[in-house]
């Protein structure tokens, strides 16, 4: 490799972050405040909610809040009575009104307390609400202009979920740091070596990039024309693929959005996928995924739904190992006092080193080094 080769590569790999910031409690409290102080927070979906009166509990929240359908309008309601601070709803419901059942307090569709039992006077309180803000469907907090953020992303258009039904959430616990599975996420080049069954659905050759400031996106196209799988698992989705296709195959293979820093939408033949990773603390995380489908697929074809949600795990099976090989192997190096890193393989990292740099920019100087 000649120097001038080499001063490139050694140039690039400079974005990469030290191995403390995946490690060090003093600066993941830094983090929180300079990363995650302005970052959208993302709450569900509007389809988790369709029906007037509908409701649903966050459990990645403790079930402390609750998507509400109040006359159409999607509301982002405190699921905590007013009265002994008691979890009210866990789970998927409809009412017209809010009752916690252990001492019979009433709330209206907005949560204004209607009735307390055996008071004089009903307390003028109400369940707290959070203001939210909308994309396409999703639903974020106010404090950023979500719109605004993705107001040029080109492939907004396969992001769309008219025509989908929400089926289901999984939640997903790990003891590494939340960088770990945006990094591993943002990158092509483990998919061939790694993914037997995603590496011989989509090609990886056929990537093509797109960056906003605050997001990056891979589209890759469709492998060989799903001829071959490599994996029983997979083997069942292409069956399934091809069966609502006929003729005809996928325009891609997958498209994968990533909205810093830790929002992510997938786009698959007939699937969107919504996922964040949530910091729980320097080497904990926990992972929410979301799975929505055409509605004809929810109601009529669970066959479809059991193959997708069968390969698309057993891919997230073997990402998890990549993160958790990366964060031993990092936990080496911060126990030994060390730090290492290695260049971007361009053009299958570059979704990475992207990443690096939005987020060394919004840590500014607390990031050393």
């Amino acid at each position: 490799m000649s120097d001038l080769a080499s001063a490139q590569l050694l140039q690039a790999s400079a974005a990469q972050l030290p191995v403390y910031t995946y490690f060090d409690p003093a600066y993941y409290a830094q983090e929180q405040r300079l990363l995650f102080g302005d970052a959208p927070i993302y709450y569900g979906h509007e389809l988790m909610t369709p029906n007037a009166g509908d409701y649903q509990t966050l459990d990645w929240m403790g079930h402390g809040k609750m998507l509400k359908n109040v006359d159409g309008r999607i509301k982002l309601i405190s699921n905590v009575c007013r009265h002994r601070q008691a979890i009210i709803y866990k789970g998927r419901g409809n009412g017209n009104h809010i009752v916690c059942n252990l001492h019979g307090w009433t709330y209206d569709a907005e949560g204004a307390l209607l009735g307390a039992p055996h008071f004089p006077e009903t307390p003028c309180l109400k369940l707290n609400q959070t203001e939210l803000t909308r994309w396409n469907g999703l639903l974020f907090d106010a404090r950023r202009d979500v719109a605004r953020d993705l107001e040029n992303l080109g492939v907004a258009k396969h992001m769309r979920f008219d025509g989908y039904a929400y089926h289901s959430s999984h939640l997903s616990e790990y003891d590494f740091n939340w960088k770990t599975f945006i990094e591993v996420y943002s990158e092509d080049y483990h998919v061939d070596p790694f993914h037997p069954g995603l590496g011989n659905f989509v090609d990886c050759g056929d990537l093509k990039w797109e960056w906003g400031a605050q997001y990056h996106v891979q589209t890759v196209g469709v492998k060989n024309k799903l001829a071959t799988s490599g994996s029983r698992v997979y083997g069942k989705w292409h069956e399934e693929v091809r069966r609502r296709y006929a003729d005809q195959q996928p325009e891609f293979g997958a498209i994968w959005l990533t909205y810093y820093p830790n929002i992510m939408v997938e786009w698959y033949p007939h699937v969107l996928v919504v996922s964040v990773v949530m910091p729980r603390g320097p080497e904990q995380c926990t992972v929410l995924t979301e799975f929505y489908y055409p509605e004809d697929v929810v109601w009529f074809e669970p066959e479809f739904i059991e193959a997708e949600q069968a390969a698309y795990f057993e891919t997230a099976k073997e990402d998890d190992e990549i993160c958790y090989r990366m964060h031993e192997g990092r936990r080496a190096l911060w126990l030994r006092g060390e730090s290492e890193v290695g260049p971007y393989q361009s053009p299958t990292e570059e979704g990475m080193q992207h990443f690096h740099e939005f987020y060394r920019g919004k840590m500014g100087a607390a990031l050393a080094g």
